[in-house]
């Protein structure tokens, strides 16, 4: 029986050996549940980086279906989990930032692990899924939560001396066995040998590459600072940004260049992800050591892309391709072909009814994603739908095959073709030929949104909003 809850609101070419899975789905398979904290599009085989090197990611992607134009919900971490794990997007609970508390939204909604739960599975959770919420430890949430593990060694800080809190990066001095998602690799492998009479979800969060950039010098050394290569960049990109997305490039740009960071910090990322990429090797030799080996639906996400320089931008916290992208890989045996690339558009509120009609559960009354299960049978069948990005009440995203429009609270537009500029250089919201492609993808975006959370960022920063001084409103010829 369902828990009824009141809801307050380019093809992977590294094709490693593995165990064939089932020609039939199984009723009620197993679920492995990775989530990565602050993983953009710089992997092998999506392409976002000529030097990221991550083998056992392109080998879970060889396994079966890769969204190559997968999006978050929110370009944050607590709105993007919020919406993923709940199957509400901001807009329909008012958690819209990391500020804004969401315990009390999450406390009467039936989430993803709680419904698994309510079903009769044994739901194991570890390391960051959710975003410092404290519900994640209740009995109704859980069979069992174990939280994140803690990196030992000694406490460092600084070492870019940009001295920017945790806007951080440099060589660790310490062991791989010393780091968090290290151990929390090892606990997860424990999990999945463990024996049970019930189906399992197992939920592991990895905390990399989320800033501070510290990992063991040994993955550093692996891109040496001499051969690193810059994002792609032009000097003259942010011109025709509107000032609502100005207002979000920030000053974390500035001060790297100052501090001339900017290779050391692409260094940084890169050797982070190479760390974060071992143990996602780790836990796939440990699945296919384990009992559950091919009968084992795997759901692999990131909560939202990162900027390193692109359009003067560092971090999340922005509406563009390099926040809102990022990596969304799904096996599923009997289901899945392996290595298939879907360039369909989706977001991550199909995530929640996926992994329900992939486990044999029924979708709660309130998940109003499209499950993604067509395109896992088919990653070629007709699809209708867009991701759509949120970012702070009434700043929206949406991207469809081909473009990418962006409306901001007080009006201020961005559109951009990815046919012929991927990088997002020339904002065409301007030219009159194109406005059938604003208004199009403009209906896509909500026509009411709640208020913001009580006592959170959100609502603090609603007071006093300015509106455009006009710029990027005057129209142009194609």
């Amino acid at each position: 029986m369902i828990l009824r809850l009141s809801v307050a609101l380019a093809i992977v070419t590294a094709m490693a050996a593995f165990p064939q899975t089932s020609s039939a789905a199984p009723e009620h398979p197993d679920v492995l549940f990775i989530a990565i904290d602050d993983l953009n599009d710089w992997t092998s085989a999506l392409g976002g980086h000529p030097q990221a090197r991550t083998p056992n990611l392109d080998r879970l992607m060889a396994r079966g279906v890769t969204f190559t134009n997968s999006h978050c919900a929110a370009p944050a971490c607590n709105p993007s989990r919020a919406a993923l794990m709940s199957g509400l997007r901001p807009f329909e609970t008012g958690i819209y930032t990391n500020g804004d508390p969401a315990e009390s939204v999450m406390r009467e909604t039936l989430t993803l692990n709680r419904h698994f739960m309510a079903e009769g599975y044994r739901t194991i959770g570890g390391g960051k899924i959710y975003h410092n919420l404290a519900a994640e430890g209740r009995k109704d949430s859980w069979t069992e939560w174990v939280g994140i593990f803690p990196t030992g060694g000694k406490k460092i800080e600084n070492i870019n001396g940009l001295n920017r809190s945790h806007f951080d990066w440099g060589p660790l001095e310490a062991t791989t066995e010393d780091m968090g998602d290290t151990k929390l690799t090892d606990w997860a492998i424990g999990e999945l040998n463990k024996a049970s009479d019930q189906p399992l979800f197992l939920a592991v969060g990895y905390v990399k590459p989320h800033l501070p950039w510290y990992v063991p010098r040994e993955y550093f050394d692996r891109f040496p600072i001499d051969k690193i290569e810059l994002p792609a960049f032009r000097d003259d990109d942010i011109d025709d940004i509107p000032p609502a997305g100005l207002k979000l490039t920030g000053t974390d740009h500035a001060a790297v260049l100052e501090g001339d960071q900017w290779q050391k910090g692409v260094q940084g990322y890169l050797a982070t992800i190479s760390y974060l990429d071992d143990q996602i090797g780790r836990l796939l030799d440990g699945l296919d050591k384990s009992p559950r080996a091919g009968k084992t639906v795997i759901v692999l996400w990131s909560d939202h892309g990162w900027h390193l320089g692109e359009k003067e931008h560092w971090r999340k916290f922005a509406l563009w391709e390099e926040a809102t992208r990022t990596v969304l890989t799904i096996t599923a045996p009997g289901v899945t072909q392996e290595a298939a690339m879907c360039s369909a558009p989706v977001d991550f509120m199909s995530i929640y009814p996926t992994v329900c009609e992939l486990a044999g559960l029924a979708v709660p009354d309130h998940v109003k994603g499209a499950s993604l299960v067509p395109l896992l049978r088919n990653p070629r069948a007709d699809w209708d739908g867009v991701a759509l990005c949120t970012h702070g009440r009434q700043n929206h995203a949406v991207r469809d095959a081909r473009y990418r429009y962006i409306r901001y609270a007080n009006g201020d537009e961005e559109l951009y073709d990815h046919d012929s500029d991927p990088m997002e250089y020339d904002n065409l919201a301007g030219y009159t030929s194109l406005e059938e492609i604003k208004t199009r993808l403009g209906k896509r975006m909500p026509k009411q949104e709640v208020n913001p959370v009580p006592g959170g960022e959100s609502e603090k920063k609603a007071k006093g909003k300015g509106k455009s001084n006009g710029k990027n409103k005057g129209k142009k010829e194609a």
